[in-house]
């Protein structure tokens, strides 16, 4: 086969890139991944995942992890509620749909992705800056100074990547959408009565323009994100928008009319994570 002739880089040890080393080095490839993370004990930052099938466990049979995933994911419900606190609509998991899209922890599945390739395939503290042809070869040129080559690379490491512009010049796009992110350890002391309002299952509320989406157990962190449209007067490197003490004031105001257990939320948060959502246009290569 072509590809065990040649020498792949993949930039980005996410789950898209540490499942696609995992494919290739099942066909025989020579595949390198580089990660900007320090090493592979780094906290990713960010909610849990669940695969879906039909997409993400498809890509987890092929690659031979799927009853690992299992093992490794949660089967959680949803509730959704109104601002008020009260259940509109509640999903349980049951023996027939604990399979469908079960969450998983962003550490444990890099874990798992990573005890599933050969030794020293990831190389940790590559944040790649910039491709350079020479002879035929890619070479890659990492922060820290040093360089690597390869006969074809693949950029795998998110969308706001400078790798893409090698590929499309079209660029990312603002939605015009914030998503606030934080997370609270021990939340069944820290906040008892959200928790107990989540009540083992993920939390959804949408009320006057904003919406919140919980899940109570990330790994022991109860994680969630408040999403809205960004205010006219918020610019993305206002430094109030990176500061929790005004962000949590900013949110408190926008949840003045909820209960108070949202509220709660907001209060046991030590910090917060500001983030505008962006796209790319899907009309464009």
């Amino acid at each position: 086969m072509l590809i065990k002739n040649i020498k792949t880089a993949i930039i980005g040890g996410g789950p898209a890139g540490l499942t696609l080393a995992r494919l290739l080095q099942q066909k025989g490839a020579d595949v390198t991944v580089y990660e900007r993370d320090q090493n592979p004990q780094a906290r990713i930052w960010g909610g849990t995942l669940d695969l879906h099938k039909g997409s993400g466990q498809e890509a987890m049979k092929k690659a031979g992890l799927l009853d690992h995933y299992y093992a490794l994911a949660l089967p959680m419900g949803i509730i959704m509620t109104d601002q008020k606190g009260e259940a509109l609509f509640t999903k349980h998991p049951t023996a027939e749909n604990r399979y469908d899209n079960p969450e998983i922890n962003r550490n444990a599945l890099r874990k798992m992705l990573l005890n599933s390739l050969t030794s020293d395939t990831v190389i940790w503290n590559r944040k790649c800056t910039g491709l350079e042809p020479v002879d035929g070869k890619w070479v890659l040129h990492f922060e820290n100074g040093t360089t690597a080559s390869a006969d074809l690379v693949i950029g795998a490491n998110g969308g706001m990547s400078g790798i893409r512009s090698y590929v499309t010049d079209h660029e990312v796009q603002e939605t015009g959408t914030v998503i606030i992110q934080g997370d609270i350890p021990s939340p069944e002391t820290e906040c008892p009565y959200f928790y107990r309002l989540c009540n083992g299952k993920r939390l959804m509320t949408a009320h006057d323009g904003n919406l919140l989406v919980a899940n109570p157990n990330n790994n022991g962190l109860l994680t969630y994100g408040v999403i809205f449209k960004k205010p006219e007067e918020w610019t993305d490197d206002e430094t109030e928008l990176h500061n929790s003490d005004r962000m949590r004031t900013l949110l408190l105001e926008r949840f003045q009319d909820w209960d108070d257990r949202y509220k709660e939320l907001l209060l046991s948060t030590s910090s917060f994570w500001y983030l505008p959502i962006r796209k790319f246009p899907l009309d464009k290569p």
